[in-house]
């Protein structure tokens, strides 16, 4: 029976870690660099789907801002 309530807990504390958000850090570091985010997504993806979609949203934001950016730049430059 205790090995029964040992498996349970170990199960639980793997289910409280897939609820975590991504750490203030990673988020930066997905925004800046967005391949890098897609790389976290994918190796957090089955084992932390909170941090994944994080990791994944800040990627995409850090991209689009990164393409609004260039346009601007290219608008301005006159070219």
């Amino acid at each position: 029976m205790s090995e029964e309530n040992s498996n349970f807990n170990e199960f639980e504390k793997r289910n409280d870690n897939s609820q975590e958000d991504l750490s203030t850090g990673l988020k930066v570091l997905s925004f800046c660099i967005p391949l890098a985010g897609a790389i976290i997504y994918f190796v957090k993806k089955e084992n932390e789907p909170v941090a994944a979609k994080s990791a994944c949203n800040m990627a995409l934001i850090g991209f689009g801002v990164g393409i609004v950016l260039q346009i601007i730049r290219y608008a301005t430059a006159g070219v």
